[in-house]
C-alpha cells in the first residue's frame, strides 16, 4: 500500500469522511430588506426560527446573538435562551440573531444542519442591503410545503426587496453568497443553481 493511500485512510478514520460531508447540498432561502420592527420583535424571531427548525425536522441545539453584551456566534441554547431574552429585555442593540441545528461531532458553524439568521445591521460592510433574513437546510430534508412556509415566515419579519430560492454544496459556504448581497457575481460560485427570485417591483408589477 502507498503511503498516499495510507494517508487518505487515515484521513478518512480521523475526520469521519470527511469528503461526502463536504459533498452535502444545501438549500438556502433569503430575503433581503429592512426588518419589521416592533414590539417583541426579536423574541419574536427567536420564537418563530425554533418553531421553523422543529418544523424541518430538527431540534434546535445552539444559537448566535450579535450586538449585545452576550454578543457571541454559538451557544448552547439550552445554556443561552434565558440570557438573551434578558439582554433583548433590556433593550441593549441587536444586530443580529440565529438558531442553529448542529451534530455532535461539528467543527465550525458551516457544519450546521438547519440555520435560521436574521441581520438588522451589518455595519462593517459597506453593502446595500445589509438587512435580510435566511434559512439554510440540507436539500435531503426539503418539500414544497417546508420551503413555502419557510419563506412566508421569513417575509413576516423583512420589508421584501428581493427574495430568492437557491443550492448550493456546502463546500462553498452558501452564507458568503447571501452575505455578500444581491448582485454578487455568481461565476463564483459553480455550484449555485438559483431556483427562483423574486423583487420588490415584479411583486408590484402583479
Amino acid at each position: 500500500m502507498s503511503r498516499l493511500v495510507r494517508m487518505r485512510i487515515n484521513q478518512k478514520l480521523e475526520y469521519g469522511d470527511w469528503w461526502s460531508k463536504m459533498a452535502v447540498k444545501k438549500l438556502g432561502i433569503v430575503v433581503y430588506g429592512a426588518c419589521k420592527k416592533r414590539d417583541g420583535f426579536w423574541e419574536a424571531w427567536l420564537d418563530k426560527a425554533k418553531e421553523l427548525v422543529r418544523m424541518i425536522g430538527y431540534a434546535p441545539t445552539h444559537a448566535g446573538i450579535m450586538g449585545t453584551s452576550l454578543s457571541d456566534n454559538l451557544r448552547t441554547l439550552r445554556r443561552s435562551e434565558g440570557k438573551m431574552r434578558q439582554v433583548i429585555a433590556d433593550g441593549e442593540p441587536v444586530q443580529s440573531l440565529s438558531v442553529y441545528v448542529m451534530p455532535g461531532d461539528f467543527r465550525t458553524e458551516s457544519d450546521n444542519l438547519c440555520w435560521l439568521h436574521l441581520a438588522d445591521n451589518n455595519w462593517y460592510l459597506n453593502k446595500q442591503f445589509e438587512k435580510y433574513a435566511y434559512c439554510e437546510m440540507n436539500l435531503d430534508k426539503c418539500s414544497r410545503e417546508i420551503i413555502e412556509t419557510v419563506k412566508t415566515v421569513l417575509m413576516e419579519f423583512i420589508e421584501m426587496e428581493q427574495c430568492e430560492i437557491f443550492t448550493m454544496e456546502k463546500s462553498w459556504v452558501p452564507y458568503n453568497y447571501v452575505f455578500k448581497g444581491m448582485g454578487e457575481d455568481i461565476s463564483r460560485y459553480p455550484t449555485l443553481e438559483i431556483l427562483w427570485r423574486m423583487d420588490k417591483r415584479s411583486l408590484a408589477c402583479r
